[in-house]
Order: C-alpha cells, then structure tokens, then sequence
C-alpha cells in the first residue's frame, strides 16, 4: 500500500457571458495505490481559491452554483491527472 499526496493549481474557468474569469484553485488530493493502480474510494481532496474576492468583484454571483462547478472542475482534473500517470485503468472511475 502506497499513498500519492500531490499539490496541484486548476484553473475553473467562470464564463459570465460579458466576462471569463480563469479562477486559480489550489488543491491538494492524495489516494492510495496498490499495484500500480488507483485505489477507488481512498481519494480526498482540500482546496483553496479566493471566495471573497469572487463575493466582492461579482456580488450577484451565486456561490451555491459555483461550487458544484468548481467540483466538477476538480473531478475532472483528477481524472485527467490520473489517466496521464498511469493510475487509472481505461474502464474504471474515480
């Protein structure tokens, strides 16, 4: 049994129709692997990104929704990062 921690900066990409805004999110994700592969289940993650500078520069902005966007954002990149690295089997998820 082996642990990866790795540090990483997504961008989410917030598309406000007059605007994008390419919020760096800084997250850190760490999952077992055993045998050379993704462990399911053992992936946590903390991220950081600036939420009151969001709050103040766009005070109509609902947070709920960007949240659930900046997962998926997160998901997506893990996914990617673990394809790429060779943690991943093709036919499983995470």
């Amino acid at each position: 049994m082996v642990w990866v921690v790795e540090k990483k900066v997504f961008y989410h990409i917030l598309d406000l129709g007059f605007e994008s805004v390419g919020i760096p999110i800084r997250v850190k994700f760490e999952f077992e692997v055993q045998d050379g592969s993704f462990v399911p289940d053992s992936l946590s993650t903390e991220r950081l990104y600036n939420q009151q500078e969001l709050e103040r520069r766009y005070p109509n902005l609902k947070l709920d929704a960007l949240e659930q966007d900046i997962e998926k954002t997160i998901h997506f990149e893990i996914l990617k990062y673990l394809k790429n690295n060779g943690y991943l089997k093709e036919e499983s998820e995470c």
